[in-house]
């Protein structure tokens, strides 16, 4: 079988899901802390460690750019089931040690270096094989790891339903290990990086050699639409009997459908949105004065902008995914199921995930540089946090959607920025830079001490739990002030980028306006029409 993109794409898809099982740690944070008697602050620092690590996340990044994508990816994988294995045997007291916070935090830690491999290595895959129009299916990706957490979540609940802080929850760990595994082995047979001659054979090409059409892409996006649907349908009917498990399973299989039936185009247009050949050969003549690997790119006052706008938009949506366990069971009025916040944000985020990189493209084709998107972002988590400091279920679930929202959208930005403003050629090096570190300080800084800080102050002499709105309510007042800090701080940086994006981005922008006038004239003659028939 001969690979072409659309079969890197469909298993980029598959393999994506375990970089998003990273957002689970509240699936069975409850239980383990039941388990094994830690304390709120215990148990969070544990998902502290699973955030720091990200300081060193740069360096899977030089992994990649140094082995290649598959011997990358691989490894990641190996090195992220592996240290999930270990932790459920731990927590299921099969393997018994004689300190095992520390342990579980060195475990954790190294999954989470073992994600950021595979990440690293699949949307640098993606970058390069769709440069010039990579939004559609980095997008698609990064909303198959959005929903990552919330799919895995549903199955196993599904398969064993029980309590956030029930034994039976710390089996989920296995579960976790098991899919890490498996959805990166069975995938990696079909991702590669394709040449550049490779891909003008494929965009010349017929049958197995073609490149991704546009209704390929537009079924992909259904697809991740209809497993966002079910699994957010899930959460709500978990307590009612309903397993819908098997049907999240079969909608994980569908993209497959599509290796199946040769794609023969009779127009090469059809394919132009999404098709890399003539956008990476012109992404060559349309350099950033910015382009650079890391080195050149610590230098510039813009990339220290975009990293504190990054890390407050990390550490909104970290703190949740860290602390939604203490959030759900700390608030007044009707119990909260952790499963189903971490599903709501999960499915809030994939949807941002979907549709964040082609929103910011429109923003481009408006001549507007594509970081001004970071500002609606501040302010859209600003909203979110300001919307948690209120009491009930509807600002709980309100909040969390605004949030996944925010913190989906940010990531096929991120990339798709970084490729704009600092070029492709190091764009693993330069993404885990600026994936890793942001999150890692806002972990420890936002999801950790602040919001420890603020649980212990309002927590009962003697009492391990704090219970009540006010648990975490300066937590998001905080996180008010910072992202509207991180707003001015995107405004400067949409500002400042303006130079590279009409030397560069918008050069490109132009050309394809022109090549749509210039197939809308073809198509209007006659002796145009008549060639293509014979044809």
């Amino acid at each position: 079988m001969k690979l072409t993109p659309l079969h890197a794409l469909v298993g980029t898809l598959w393999a994506a899901l375990p970089c998003g099982f990273v957002y689970t740690f509240s699936m069975f944070s409850e239980a383990l802390a039941k388990a094994f008697d830690f304390s709120e602050s215990q148990v969070s620092t544990i998902g502290m460690c699973q955030l720091a690590m990200g300081l060193a996340t740069f360096t899977a990044g030089i992994l990649i750019d140094l082995i290649g994508v598959r011997p990358a990816l691989l490894i990641g994988c190996l090195v992220n089931a592996g240290a999930w294995g270990i932790f459920a045997l731990i927590a299921n007291k099969i393997l018994l040690v004689q300190s095992p916070l520390p342990v579980f935090c060195a475990l954790i830690a190294l999954s989470t270096w073992g994600t950021s491999v595979c990440t690293g290595s699949l949307f640098s895959a993606l970058s390069k094989n769709f440069a010039g129009h990579s939004s559609g299916p980095i997008g698609v990706a990064k909303a198959q790891v959005g929903i990552a957490g919330g799919v895995l979540a549903e199955i196993f609940v599904g398969l064993v339903p029980s309590r956030d802080d029930a034994p039976e929850r710390l089996y989920y760990i296995y579960f976790l290990s098991a899919s890490s595994g498996l959805f990166v082995l069975l995938s990696l047979p079909l991702i590669r990086v394709f040449s550049q001659s490779e891909l003008m054979t494929a965009s010349a090409g017929r049958g197995d050699s073609c490149i991704i059409p546009q209704w390929h892409l537009k079924t992909l996006i259904a697809i991740t639409l209809l497993l966002v649907a079910t699994t957010q349908a899930c959460s709500f009917i978990d307590d009612k009997g309903i397993n819908l498990s098997p049907a999240i399973l079969i909608i994980l299989a569908l993209p497959a459908l599509l290796l199946f039936p040769k794609c023969n185009l009779s127009s090469p247009r059809k394919t132009a949105a999404v098709g890399p050949v003539k956008a990476a050969l012109e992404a060559e003549k349309r350099v950033s004065p910015w382009a650079g690997g890391p080195a050149q790119m610590l230098r510039r006052p813009e990339t220290w902008l975009l990293w504190f706008t990054v890390f407050a938009l990390m550490g909104g949506g970290t703190l949740l995914t860290t602390n939604l366990g203490a959030i759900t069971a700390s608030r007044s009025g009707p119990l909260a199921s952790a499963a189903t916040a971490v599903a709501t944000f999960s499915c809030a985020q994939s949807l941002g995930r979907l549709f964040g990189g082609m929103l910011s493209d429109i923003v481009v084709s408006l001549r507007w540089a594509r970081p001004w998107c970071f500002v609606a972002l501040t302010l859209l988590m600003a909203l979110a946090h300001g919307i948690l400091c209120f009491p009930g279920l509807a600002p709980l679930y309100f909040g969390v959607i605004l949030a996944g929202l925010a913190f989906g959208v940010l990531w096929p930005l991120l990339i798709v920025s970084i490729a704009e403003l600092f070029g492709t050629e190091r764009i693993a090096s330069n993404y885990m830079l600026l994936d890793g570190s942001p999150s890692a300080i806002a972990g420890v800084l936002l999801a950790k001490l602040l919001t420890s800080a603020v649980y212990n102050a309002h927590t009962e002499t003697g009492s391990k739990a704090c219970h009540g709105d006010q648990c975490f309510r300066l937590t998001h007042m905080s996180m008010v002030g910072i992202e509207t800090l991180a707003c001015v701080a995107a405004v400067v940086l949409a500002m400042r980028a303006k130079v590279v994006y009409e030397t560069s981005v918008f050069l490109g922008v132009d050309e394809n306006d022109s090549d749509e006038a210039s197939d809308d004239d073809s198509q209007m003659s006659p002796t145009s029409n008549e060639s293509s028939s014979d044809e």
